[in-house]
């Protein structure tokens, strides 16, 4: 008589780890005695690669317009092994793609490559986000209300990444809308390469359909990234004050076109 097991899924998930021991596995005894068909093994591997590939080809465009096939194929697989998905869709995989690009040789030959991937998962991100639009109605709070009682709820495809690479134009010299465009920030993210490397800040939106990048001013930076941390708007001006370049009036234009701004609510 079978031993009873402790938990029904057991079973099943020892066949899983099986299957992926002997997949993973490059010795033909692994996958001999793990009971699985070779040939099997070797298709489901085939596919499975294949798989993986086409999906962070989707989600990170810029790093494998960057990397030579053979490179991505590489890196795909290793990822892979790393971090297998945990879910069925593909388009939700890839999180960890960027810290995982920071631990490889190529990662360290060209160290802005994970800054790269993770400017691309933010905006794979913002693309299958939720719709949010400006409730326009709570723009009367800046009248009604102190600066101290008023904070800024962003809309959730709003993302900032910091950065010490010129990772905005790197991504627009792959993607931009023409190829006037793509020269131009080509040409200046090899300048900014080419000298001494300051941190930025770089803003992942969605003002429509379609997510976008920009690269933020020092103040506009400091701003939003105050009240994305809960400061109210008296505190977050105040972190801005210092920057003459910043003006509140021409960024809350902006922030409305862009469609930044999700709500303002009184504190």
């Amino acid at each position: 008589m079978n031993a009873p097991y402790a938990n029904n899924d057991e079973p099943i998930e020892n066949e899983q780890q099986g299957l992926l021991a002997a997949i993973w596995s490059d010795d033909a005894k692994v996958i001999a005695q793990s009971g699985f068909d070779v040939d099997g093994i070797n298709v489901y591997r085939r596919n499975l690669l294949a798989n993986a590939e086409r999906a962070l080809s989707i989600s990170f465009p810029t790093v494998f317009e960057l990397l030579d096939s053979d490179v991505s194929q590489h890196i795909a697989h290793q990822f892979l092994k790393s971090s297998p998905p945990n879910q069925g869709d593909w388009a939700q995989w890839g999180a960890a793609l960027a810290g995982f690009i920071s631990t490889t040789e190529v990662g360290y030959e060209y160290p802005y490559l994970a800054d790269c991937a993770a400017l691309d998962w933010q905006v794979h991100c913002a693309l299958h986000g939720i719709d949010q639009t400006f409730e326009q109605s709570s723009l009367q709070l800046l009248g009604d209300c102190q600066p101290e009682h008023i904070i800024v709820k962003f809309n959730a495809n709003v993302k900032l990444l910091e950065t010490k690479y010129p990772i905005g134009d790197i991504f627009y010299a792959h993607h931009g809308v023409d190829e006037r465009q793509r020269k131009a920030s080509l040409n200046n993210a090899q300048q900014a390469l080419a000298s001494p490397l300051a941190a930025q800040t770089v803003m992942v939106y969605r003002p429509e359909f379609q997510p976008k990048v920009a690269t933020l001013m020092t103040g506009e930076a400091e701003f939003m990234r105050s009240l994305m941390s809960g400061q109210s708007l008296a505190n977050a001006l105040n972190n801005a004050n210092g920057n003459n370049h910043f003006s509140f009036e021409h960024w809350l234009v902006k922030a409305i076109e862009r469609n930044l701004i999700y709500t303002f609510k009184e504190n």
